[in-house]
């Protein structure tokens, strides 16, 4: 699970800040912030070297919106916003119309919904979340066909003329190729290890004699979203990846989609 990997590799790093003898050089304690990840308390602020680190609860790691709720709704709407002024931005494009059909849509695949979709391999979605995508993107087709609202043209039909797969499928991919990554990742790797024991955890394990599960209704996670969510898709799922290696008709970079 993805949430529980970052937990333990923002705590492998930042222990190593605090071991570290020149702690004042190593860090801006300007642009450094605190965060608990998906459990426990809100964090607090510390002091480091006599400068005060502020507590956040959404912090922004390399362009993608780390929450602590574990959720995806910041990131996810942050990126639709990005994506909207992409798409406004390539305006001449969708109007030009000594461009083909085929050319705008490997535009659009290129330049829009590689932002929409940046970091969607770790994002947990809700039907909701996927519904929004899926409307923005129907929006964004429209657009460069030329459709207007007013038209009430039906999605199944859009989608038929430019031929683009639907959203959910393609994070589906992504989440499955990221899901085949960690597995074929060594096994000391922090974020192995958490997905070996949510899988473990599937199974009937438990971490702990004094681990209680959270009251009220569990929450969609990460894992339940590659393949049927049960364990033996998983299974099967970690054997496949497990035997099929980091071979290189298999290491296909699943940030590109092209049109049929």
């Amino acid at each position: 699970m993805p949430e529980l990997g970052k937990q333990i590799c923002l705590a492998s790093h930042f222990l190593l800040l605090f071991e570290s003898p020149c702690l004042e050089n190593c860090i801006d304690c300007t642009r450094t912030k605190v965060q608990n990840l998906c459990s426990g308390d809100p964090a607090a602020g510390i002091t480091v070297a006599n400068n005060t680190i502020e507590a956040v609860t959404e912090f922004r790691y390399l362009g993608s919106i780390q929450s602590s709720s574990g959720r995806c709704y910041s990131d996810l709407h942050r990126r639709i916003g990005v994506a909207f002024s992409a798409m406004h931005s390539m305006q001449r494009c969708w109007r030009q119309k000594g461009l083909s059909l085929d050319t705008k849509l490997r535009l659009y695949q290129t330049c829009i919904l590689q932002i929409l979709l940046y970091g969607a391999d770790t994002w947990t979605l809700l039907a909701d979340n996927t519904r929004i995508l899926q409307s923005f993107s129907m929006s964004c087709q429209c657009q460069i066909l030329g459709v207007k609202w007013q038209g009430h043209v039906k999605n199944v039909k859009i989608a038929d003329r430019t031929g683009l797969p639907n959203i959910a499928d393609i994070i589906s991919k992504r989440h499955q190729a990221l899901f085949g990554h960690v597995v074929r990742l060594d096994a000391t790797t922090p974020v192995h290890q958490a997905l070996c024991q949510v899988t473990a955890m599937k199974d009937g394990q438990s971490l702990g004699m004094n681990w209680r599960r959270p009251p009220g209704r569990p929450r969609k996670t990460w894992i339940q979203q590659i393949g049927n969510g049960t364990l033996a898709s998983w299974r099967q799922m970690w054997q496949s990846a497990d035997e099929r290696g980091h071979c290189e008709e298999s290491s296909q970079r699943t940030s590109v989609v092209y049109a049929s």
